[in-house]
């Protein structure tokens, strides 16, 4: 039985139960031989035959040509023994012994469904097709879900380690580094050369300091890179490790681009809509399921206020939320010196994001990225806010664009040529600011002033909209709005239904979840039980499609609202998983009397 603790990309971390003994992953398997013991750190062992160690022992029974009798639950069925090329070749051998499995294809993948962990044949044939890797890692997890233990022997060194969890799998072995270290190979993070050109005095590993052989320094280095990618998992930040190790190995360059560019929705059903900090360092910060999404949902859930009339262009800053900032109050102080700053709306221009509307500057991850600020864009940062700010203006339709922009300015025009160029110099310059007054002030005379409350409340509009889809109108349709920006109360007939926060979402209450649960949107039906506390996995019968880590939902048994709270878990593991919190209750219903 497995349970997830933390999660990035289809990475995660959890606990694996066999009997009574409990498993931390991602882990690795340590080769076990008479000759060359796993070293004592080894939390698990994969060996030929068994011993009285008391660590988990994954043993190996040979393969359909030479057979070796299953002793305990933790044996593997002897494998078929088949390359890539002849993987499809009829066998007539089972794969699955008691949990346990090992698969050669997609045939194989439907036949383990009652297994609990899953290993790849022909691990090192990867290496030369990242293609097909991530391939049968997505496969895999649509066909088995998320409560199968995935598993590559043959694969793992530290240089490639963090790829491979994120990819999604659980468990990994410790041969890749035996072999090569009989071949001379010094492995570190950093990417691996020969033995006889590493500078071993210049390594503080234990292995190196203890003048120990180059097995003891290569499996340490394993160890060491998996206790940073489990760090990187609890903290939300694996995707960063990811990509600081795209430069060691193509390999997992490659592997990272077929997620992104040919397998995001894959990735996406597992990815939290909120999180802390992120750093989009390189290139293919880009693409990360975070970014992708967010700019999907600009073009699909979201629709400017309807009273504006000048869209106004402004750059990004440091600061985040972007209204904190020493010059995002200058550009406020400027349009509401102009004559109807009603009329206008904020949409800032950035990298990796896109455009980001005011109003949704304290969703995640507009509220939490960081980027290196130098002036200079990429044609691929280019291309990308040209490609969002064509779309944007072609569904969203004003009267005038105005461009309040520094080293952005020149893709904006190029891609908006009516666009009204406002800063002299830099953006926050006297002149530039006193010319954006002036510019706003021609472009919005003749424009209807719109009552502030009118205005607000299509703001609101659109962070429900963008939260929830078209069912969030539902939340704030004939509202008032109660408090300050951006801790604002949803008042429907007198009764709150929402919260607004500097979180930048809206929290839900039980009212709220009942508008919600009329819309069929983020629902999770439970079991027929009042719950008493947070609800498990185990309690959860079905959930709704779209909801993923961190979303606002409702939780209900046959129509009837039971509580509100925030998701922990996506749709597919509440639903597969036995074990662990699938949503973290804010608000129950009062049992009836």
């Amino acid at each position: 039985m497995f349970e997830i603790l933390d999660r990035g990309g289809l990475g995660r971390t959890g606990v694996w139960t066999r009997g009574e003994r409990e498993v931390r992953t991602p882990l690795i398997l340590y080769v076990q031989r008479p000759s060359h013991p796993a070293p004592p750190y080894a939390e698990s062992l994969l060996v030929q035959e068994r011993t009285e160690d008391s660590r988990l022992q994954i043993r190996l029974s040979g393969s359909y040509f030479s057979p070796t009798p299953s002793e305990s639950a933790e044996d593997l069925p002897p494998t078929k023994g088949l390359p890539f090329s002849v993987a499809d070749l009829e066998v007539p051998q089972s794969t699955v012994a008691g949990d346990l499995a090992v698969v050669t294809n997609e045939t194989d993948l439907r036949a383990v469904a009652a297994g609990e962990l899953v290993f790849f044949a022909n691990g090192p044939e990867y290496l030369r097709s990242p293609r097909a890797f991530v391939s049968t890692l997505v496969q895999a997890r649509e066909i088995l879900g998320p409560s199968k233990l995935l598993a590559v022997t043959g694969l793992a060194v530290p240089s490639n380690l963090a790829a491979l969890v994120y990819a999604g799998v659980d468990l990994i072995d410790s041969s890749r580094v035996v072999l090569d270290s009989a071949r001379g190979i010094f492995h570190t993070s950093d990417g691996a050369l020969p033995e006889k050109e590493a500078e071993r005095g210049a390594c503080a590993c234990p292995a190196c300091e203890a003048g120990q052989d180059l097995r003891a320094h290569n499996e340490r280095a394993l160890y060491r890179e998996m206790l940073l990618v489990r760090n990187h998992l609890a903290h939300g930040r694996l995707r960063e490790l990811v990509e600081r190790r795209l430069a060691n190995d193509p390999w997992n360059t490659a592997v990272v681009r077929h997620f992104d560019l040919r397998h995001f929705d894959a990735v996406e059903a597992y990815t939290p809509v909120a999180g802390g900090e992120m750093l989009a360092y390189s290139h293919e910060s880009l693409t990360r399921p975070e970014i992708l999404r967010f700019r999907r949902r600009i073009r699909e859930r979201y629709s400017k206020p309807s009273s504006a009339r000048v869209l106004l262009l402004l750059p990004c800053s440091a600061r985040k939320p972007y209204s904190r900032s020493r010059s995002h109050r200058r550009f406020r102080d400027a349009i509401l010196a102009s004559r109807n700053p009603s009329a206008v709306h904020e949409v800032i221009v950035t990298s990796p994001l896109g455009v980001i509307p005011r109003e949704l500057e304290r969703f995640y991850p507009p509220r939490a990225y960081d980027i290196p600020v130098t002036g200079d864009w990429s044609r691929d940062e280019a291309t990308m806010v040209s490609e969002d700010l064509r779309a944007f203006v072609g569904a969203n339709r004003y009267d005038t664009v105005v461009a309040h922009l520094g080293a952005e300015a020149a893709i904006v025009k190029e891609a908006l040529p009516d666009a009204i160029l406002t800063a002299k110099d830099r953006p926050t310059s006297v002149e530039s600011i006193a010319s954006l007054t002036i510019a706003l002030s021609a472009v919005t005379v003749s424009v209807d002033r719109v009552p502030r409350g009118e205005r607000f409340a299509e703001e609101m509009s659109n962070i429900a909209r963008f939260q929830f889809g078209e069912a969030g109108l539902g939340l704030v349709r004939a509202a008032s709005f109660r408090g300050r920006f951006p801790n604002v109360r949803v008042i429907r007939d007198c009764t709150q239904v929402a919260m607004h926060t500097d979180r930048g979402m809206l929290s839900i209450t039980l009212a709220g979840g009942e508008v919600l649960s009329k819309e069929d949107a983020y629902w999770v039906e439970i079991e027929d039980f009042l719950p008493k506390g947070n609800v498990f996995a185990i309690g959860v019968a079905d959930a709704a499609r779209e909801i993923r880590p961190g979303d606002e939902v409702v939780v209900r048994h046959g129509g009837e609202v039971r509580a509100v709270g925030t998701a922990r878990l996506g749709w597919r593991e509440m639903v597969d998983l036995q074990r662990g919190e699938a949503v973290h209750v804010r608000h129950v219903r009062e049992p009836a009397p």
